[in-house]
């Protein structure tokens, strides 16, 4: 079966998690590996998210002025790299938030609609 993608319609994989790392670093700046922990705090699986594809995301939103780092220098332990979340990363944020919502109530219409139909089908056999 071909993969169909929904990208224009904004059900995009990317997007959640571009999100979530924008959620997590508008409650406190932090680095890499602890997002993908705290990403569990919002229902996603870190053992489905690999850390280079994080890390990636991370530069990926830098590069496009979501967020900011600079270099943590520990006394002991390695040196890390310190996310903060930028007013353009608010700003997407909203944008995201607004059209996740209007993705939302077209979701729960749609399950509805499936549920109706399938109860229907089940009745009429």
């Amino acid at each position: 079966m071909k993969k169909i993608r929904c990208a224009r319609v904004g059900f995009k994989s990317g997007n959640i998690l571009i999100a979530s790392l924008l959620n997590l670093l508008l409650e406190e700046p932090s680095y890499g590996y602890s997002l993908v922990e705290k990403l569990q705090s919002l229902g996603i699986d870190q053992s489905s998210v690999p850390y280079g594809v994080i890390y990636r995301l991370l530069r990926d939103m830098e590069s496009e002025n979501l967020i900011e780092s600079e270099w943590e220098i520990e006394d002991s332990g390695p040196s890390r790299r310190v996310y903060s979340i930028t007013k353009e990363g608010k700003e997407y944020l909203e944008r995201w938030l607004n059209n996740a919502k209007g993705n939302l109530k077209i979701l729960e219409n749609l399950i509805s609609n499936i549920e109706k139909a399938l109860q229907k089908e089940k009745g009429g056999k």
